[in-house]
């Protein structure tokens, strides 16, 4: 296979940058949900394509780039992501004159990811690392006026940097002692002080990427802060790009598990336990989702802590599989939004009976996210539970099912609230379920893609482990 044909997909979003700068030379809104349309196809395009990708093994401009299932599988994922994200702001961010900085900042971000998740050496790493955070300062505080944005922007900016130095210290501790930036390292390593403290430092910088304990605080903020469509993008897009780097380092360190195993599985524990329990005292949605996905970030390290093939791509996979839920969950916030709603839980009374397309949608998401089976979640959990059996960390993996099932708590009341307390606002005329003026066709689409995946991903996982398989 040619060069151009194994990178084809970064190259789509390398057109969809230029897309996206064309967009502010256009005045027109007609012209700009066009240009917004065409980017979605090419994204789809790109999807599809990536099929043709599976199973290959490439290693390009001296093992700078790497083409495997796990890349490819990543940019699948982005891909889809991206496509779902345009269609969820196509009408509100789609009409609006910063579209094209808007999502500028998103394509960026996106680049950034793919060559994360492809990168076959440390610089690359780094470089990737960065092109995938730095837009997402400007994402979190796209509304200028919003004072509680720019401060979660700021936060998000410092501790990143902070992130960001520790990161490339830990490459130069690494590349002193086995003399080399290319991944994996030739041969079997040396076990030195210098080695361990690299890799402590790398580890802390991926945590941060990951939001795991104690790297979170920024999380909850941002969230909190950020559009229901940046929120989407940013739980899914930087993290598996970061975990799949992370996987292809420690696996590279031939003969090192030791100096890492144990350190990974003691913050995959206290990530999963934190997230879980702090995330039942929240009163919003968008904080319960945040420290959701703290909690999550955890189950994900279950799989790298395992150290052995099936944790590595459970890993990889999980966020894949959470992603439909976490995602959808969002777009569900999003059409909150549109109808003059903010995320207060309380709003969530009475949905089943006011909207119950609306509330039966949002229950799939939560359901999933629980890790219930016949739901893409299941799977993400399994995976990386079973790779921790595999890699004789059991008490890990009964510490991931026991935070799955309290999990269910903080979930559930969601689902309680829609369905067995009183609306606290008159009913709203349903179509389909779902009041017809405050879903539009792009959104209702985009609903209706996650919602597929979340079924179809659940019923035939054999698509997903066939993918990083």
């Amino acid at each position: 296979m040619s060069e151009f044909a194994a990178v084809l997909p970064k190259l789509i979003m390398l057109v969809l940058i230029t897309l996206a700068l064309a967009i502010e030379s256009f005045g027109s809104a007609v012209v700009r949900r066009a240009l917004l349309l065409t980017s979605a196809a090419l994204a789809l395009l790109g999807f599809v394509y990536s099929f043709w990708l599976l199973d290959e093994n490439l290693r390009l401009w001296s093992d700078a780039l790497v083409i495997d299932n796990f890349a490819v599988f990543t940019d699948m994922v982005l891909l889809v992501l991206v496509f779902i994200v345009i269609l969820a702001g196509l009408e509100g961010m789609g009409r609006s004159g910063d579209a094209g900085d808007f999502y500028l900042l998103v394509f960026l971000s996106l680049l950034g990811a793919s060559v994360l998740a492809s990168a076959g050496n440390l610089i690359v790493v780094f470089l990737g690392m960065e092109l995938s955070i730095i837009p997402t300062w400007a994402l979190v505080a796209f509304r200028l006026t919003d004072r509680d944005g720019f401060e979660a922007a700021l936060k998000y900016f410092l501790m990143s940097i902070f992130a960001a130095a520790l990161l490339l210290y830990g490459f130069s501790l690494i590349y002193g002692t086995v003399g080399s930036v290319t991944i994996p390292f030739q041969g079997e390593v040396e076990t030195t002080r210098l080695l361990l403290a690299g890799i402590a430092l790398v580890l802390a910088g991926f945590a941060f990427e990951l939001a795991a304990f104690p790297f979170h605080q920024w999380l909850p903020d941002v969230f909190d802060a950020a559009y229901a469509e940046v929120g989407a993008f940013l739980s899914v897009a930087p993290k598996l790009a970061a975990v799949v780097a992370l996987v292809r380092i420690l696996s590279g360190l031939e003969g090192q598990s030791d100096a890492w195993t144990y350190g990974v599985a003691v913050l995959a524990a206290a990530t999963m336990f934190w997230g879980t329990l702090v995330a039942f005292a929240q009163t919003t949605l968008k904080r319960l989702l945040a420290y959701s996905a703290i909690a999550h970030a955890g189950y994900a390290l279950v799989g790298v802590a395992a150290g052995n093939q099936p944790g590595m791509e459970g890993a990889v996979l999980y966020f894949g599989a959470y992603g439909t839920g976490v995602v959808g969950a969002f777009l569900v916030l999003s059409v909150l939004a549109g109808r003059g709603f903010d995320d207060q839980l309380a709003n969530f009374r009475g949905l089943g009976r006011t909207h119950p397309g609306l509330a039966s949608i949002m229950t799939v998401f939560l359901i999933s996210l629980t890790g219930i089976p016949l739901f893409a979640g299941f799977w993400g959990k399994f995976s990386v539970f079973w790779g921790a059996v595999q890699g004789d960390l059991v008490w890990l993996a009964v510490i991931g099912v026991v935070n799955s099932a309290l999990s269910f708590g903080f979930y559930g009341r969601i689902i309680q609230r829609m369905y067995l307390e009183p609306a606290p606002l008159e009913p709203a005329p349903p179509a389909l379920g779902i009041g017809a003026d405050e879903i539009n066709w792009p959104l209702r689409l985009a609903l209706g893609l996650t919602v597929g995946l979340t079924f179809v991903l659940g019923v035939l996982p054999r698509l997903l482990f066939q993918a990083v398989g």
